[in-house]
């Protein structure tokens, strides 16, 4: 096919999006608080800047973002059949997670113009551009989608997994049982936890393990604790009220003073079973 046969083609094509965008466009009533699709448009290129990363772990078979830009906040990454694994970049224990498994993982935003895809089309109320990216491995795939309504960066569909009670006091009985030990000298030292919580209420910590760090005395005693039976858990809950099998991470910091500081995931990482 001629490089003028492609160019007259994909002008077509571009004609007929504006045309069902404009005929659709009309049809929108914008109301405040609910988004409607405007328009949307898929495409693929080929790469394999990631490549070595399907290469090292095989069981990985796409990797995405709602957010298409160098540093995402999101990323989902389907190293299962049935699941994606979740990955909330603005919290310690997830970048550290991700970077430990994977390395760096190279994303991109797509080179096209998102005003010349308006074309003349003026609204009377908020929109916004959402672009999401799927890489594979010899591929990426954009979607790029017009909304109406206030963009968000926020990706929620209910509440994250908790613990019934406070972390500062799980970081006080991992700071006392450490003095007991006898160790003085504590060298600054950071560690990462995973767990998994039953769908109901008032459940334990299962399949608790050291994802990020070196097995120590610390990460011994982390475990012990968080492990405890006494202690009890929510899942996630979806905004519908229903409880979801859930995975919750553990960012821990020890200081060299002694004193441990815990951070939770903060975002809901759950599946229906």
């Amino acid at each position: 096919m001629s490089q003028l046969k492609t160019i007259r083609i994909k002008y077509l094509i571009y004609l007929l999006f504006l045309s069902s965008f404009s005929a659709k466009a009309q049809e929108i009533t914008y109301k405040p608080g609910v988004n409607k699709l405007l328009m949307s448009m898929r495409f693929s290129i080929a790469d394999t800047t990631n490549n070595q990363i399907f290469m090292l772990h095989p069981e990985v078979t796409q990797i995405s973002t709602p957010f298409a830009c160098s540093n995402p906040p999101i990323i989902w990454i389907r190293d299962n059949p049935k699941d994606n694994s979740f990955y909330d970049m603005t919290f310690k224990g997830d970048s550290l997670d991700i970077k430990n498994k994977y390395g760096r993982i190279h994303f991109t935003s797509p080179k096209v113009s998102l005003d010349q895809l308006l074309g003349n089309q003026k609204f009377n109320f908020p929109t916004h551009w959402a672009i999401g990216q799927t890489i594979y491995k010899d591929s990426v795939i954009y979607l790029i989608k017009y909304n109406t309504g206030e963009r968000s960066d926020v990706v929620a569909n209910g509440m994250a997994a908790r613990l019934n009670g406070a972390y500062e006091d799980l970081g006080k009985e991992i700071s006392k049982k450490l003095r007991e030990t006898g160790i003085s000298n504590l060298a600054d030292s950071v560690i990462v936890l995973q767990g998994r919580i039953e769908k109901g209420v008032n459940r334990p910590l299962e399949d608790l393990k050291l994802i990020v760090g070196k097995q120590s005395i610390f990460s011994d005693i982390a475990l012990q604790i968080f492990g405890d039976r006494k202690n009890t858990w929510y899942p996630a809950t979806f905004f519908s009220g229903v409880t979801g099998e859930s995975i919750i991470k553990f960012y821990i910091k020890l200081d060299s003073s002694g004193a441990v500081s815990i951070l939770p995931s903060k975002y809901m990482d759950a599946v229906f079973r």
